[in-house]
């Protein structure tokens, strides 16, 4: 249905009429017949600015209803005001330059599932004063992420994302820092090769680190074949977690045994309910409810946390847990 249809509709022929003529003269008789329609029914909210795609550098100024691509190269801790709103702030990259993205109140926690060389896609941002704001009913996804790196492979001079287990914690020491020796914290992390992690800025990040934790480092710099933090890399540990890709799931009787990358974990009846988030009466097999949950399991990143080979609780979508 055409603009003018949908007024006739809403309006009714005769007002419509009306407010054609009177829209053409508030413009002194400079402006059509199509063009007052369309003014019209934007007014009445039958018309809305069409999204459209730009590089992060072309966008007009106070442009609304912007979409883009681009990757994620730092991201800002939350700011709280005196008003009540909080804000954070992406700062990303594509081949035009660089540009901010600020993301407001419940929208702030869009980061967290956000690693540093993500691609990610925006749609209904909007320019305001040279930065690009996260709009009302936005849309931001992760097209691309950016794979962690086996510790064994990691290079000099890289900026890395690596995963593994805290070996040891070394505490506060002396180390070289560029021509100067510096105080820091550091651990040693291991996923089957074991390197040693600096923390230089915001040091107190490690204060709370626990020998097993399971540790996740984004934005760490390789330099004389340590990982050394900035205050721009990010610490995410979990205690007694297994975490993984769910690479096999089998059922035999009430005993539930899946492998988690490369570890295997077995359960009984009430602890594998617990693994895939089901409850049902004592009189339902548990093979039966394993069977309906099991594709939807399988190959999907998955955080068990475990106590003495209880499982506590498990997450499958790993962002969120």
């Amino acid at each position: 249905m055409n603009p003018e249809d949908e007024l006739k509709n809403l309006l009714g022929e005769d007002e419509l009429e009306i407010q054609v003529r009177q829209k053409i003269s508030s413009f002194h008789g400079f402006l059509t017949r199509e063009v007052a329609l369309k003014l019209i029914a934007k007014e009445k909210g039958l018309l809305r600015d069409q999204e459209k795609s730009y590089q992060l550098r072309k966008i007009p100024k106070n442009e609304k209803r912007v979409s883009f691509a681009a990757r994620v190269t730092r991201i800002w801790p939350k700011a709280s005001y005196g008003s009540g709103k909080t804000s954070r702030v992406i700062e990303l990259e594509d081949e035009s330059g660089t540009a901010p993205l600020v993301l407001w109140n419940e929208d702030t926690s869009l980061a967290n599932n956000l690693r540093l060389k993500d691609l990610i896609h925006v749609k209904g941002a909007y320019e305001k004063n040279g930065e690009l704001h996260f709009g009302y009913g936005g849309k931001l996804e992760v097209a691309e992420r950016e794979p962690f790196t086996k510790l064994e492979e990691i290079g000099e001079g890289q900026m890395v994302h690596v995963r593994g287990n805290i070996t040891k914690i070394e505490g506060y020491d002396a180390f070289v820092h560029g021509m100067n020796t510096s105080k820091a914290f550091s651990f040693l992390m291991s996923d089957g090769t074991e390197k040693r992690v600096v923390i230089w800025e915001l040091q107190e990040r490690g204060e709370n680190l626990k020998q097993g934790d399971e540790i996740i480092i984004e934005g760490g710099l390789v330099n004389k074949g340590n990982i050394e933090l900035s205050s721009d890399a990010r610490i995410l540990s979990r205690r007694n977690m297994l975490i993984g890709e769910l690479k096999k799931i089998e059922c035999a009787e009430n005993r539930l045994m899946v492998v988690i990358d490369e570890k295997e974990l077995e359960m009984d009846r009430r602890n594998a309910l617990r693994f895939v988030g089901v409850e049902v009466a004592d009189d339902i097999g548990l093979c039966t409810v394993v069977s309906l949950k099991k594709d939807s399991l399988l190959n999907k990143r998955i955080a068990v946390k475990i106590d003495n080979g209880r499982v506590l609780d498990a997450c499958i979508k790993l962002e969120s847990c």
